[in-house]
């Protein structure tokens, strides 16, 4: 997978699905692959832009705070 603006639709899936495995499956690619491109964006930017538990995938609160004021 190649590609920053790759990294940012598979980040979009996630965060949509909030789950990597059905981002995965909606973006037909593998559940490793996935965890990998957002991955790689994470280390392109310098910062952890998820929150991962084994029942659900957030944003960070950072990350949260950051969208909120932009949609204001």
């Amino acid at each position: 997978m190649t590609g920053k603006l790759e990294h940012y639709r598979v980040f979009c899936k996630v965060v949509q699905n909030k789950s990597f495995s059905k981002a995965a499956q909606d973006l037909f690619l593998s559940q490793p692959a996935v965890s990998q491109a957002v991955r790689q964006l994470e280390e392109q930017l310098g910062t952890q832009l998820l929150l991962r538990s084994s029942k659900k995938v957030e944003l960070t609160a950072c990350l949260r705070k950051r969208l909120l004021r932009l949609a204001s």
